[in-house]
């Protein structure tokens, strides 16, 4: 079934000194794996992309570096990191606030799934120095971060997504992928659980395959955008 997480209602494990990770997505999940950490000022995290998965990670606020042993690399808000399987990073917060960062594994269990997977060991993306690709048919724009040009693996499909005061992306549900929605400004208005669900900054949607979903802009607002995840890449789409 679809849920709607708020990020600020987590509770946090200590992962290292400073450093808090709490899960997102609840094991309902196949081919995502998602957690949410909290870094304070000073505070630096480590870990490895396991073997045969795609570690994507996404600074949502305070100031972020990350370093896979060929130099550091900034992370302002909306910067999206692709780390190579088997490679060890490491995040650290340069900044007076405490800073955080959304982390997907895709897939957390690769069970002999031969799915080719990025091959850059690290690629950084800033939101702000991404190239737009507008959609104008159906009131959005995409900035791709994995995929379509970007880091290359098909284990996932990543993506901001910018929707305008009309955009209405009807029911639907992709029968072999999971997908997940971090709001990032403005409101969306999903269907979840054949509900009507008002989706604000902080806070995340995410449905496991075969979850039907819709989005539409939330009334009363003028846009939004989203980053939005697709796992695995090759995924098919069923309307209703």
């Amino acid at each position: 079934m679809g849920r709607v997480i708020t990020l600020a209602e987590l509770s946090a494990r200590p992962a290292a000194n400073g450093v808090g990770t709490a899960p997102v997505t609840a094991g309902e999940t196949r081919e995502v794996a998602a957690a949410y950490v909290r870094l304070e000022p000073g505070a630096v995290w480590s870990e490895t992309a396991p073997q045969g998965s795609d570690c994507y990670l996404f600074s949502i606020d305070g100031s972020l570096a990350i370093d896979a042993g060929e130099g550091s690399h900034p992370m302002p808000p909306q910067t999206f990191a692709t780390v190579q399987e088997g490679v060890a990073f490491t995040v650290r917060n340069d900044g007076a606030a405490p800073a955080g960062l959304l982390k997907v594994i895709a897939p957390p269990e690769p069970a002999g799934r031969a799915l080719a997977g990025f091959k850059g060991r690290l690629r950084v993306a800033e939101r702000a120095r991404s190239a737009v690709v507008p959609v104008p048919d159906e009131h959005k724009q995409r900035i791709y971060f994995v995929g379509h040009g970007a880091a290359e693996s098909e284990r996932g499909h990543a993506m901001i997504v910018v929707y305008d005061g009309l955009t209405n992306t009807a029911l639907h549900h992709h029968p072999n992928a999971d997908s997940l929605f971090l709001l990032l400004e403005g409101a969306v208005q999903f269907t979840v659980n054949g509900e009507p669900v008002v989706v604000r900054p902080g806070q995340i949607a995410y449905f496991p395959a075969n979850d039907w979903h819709a989005l539409q802009t939330a009334p009363g607002h003028a846009g939004a955008s989203f980053l939005e995840f697709h796992i695995p890449a090759a995924y098919a789409t069923v309307k209703a």
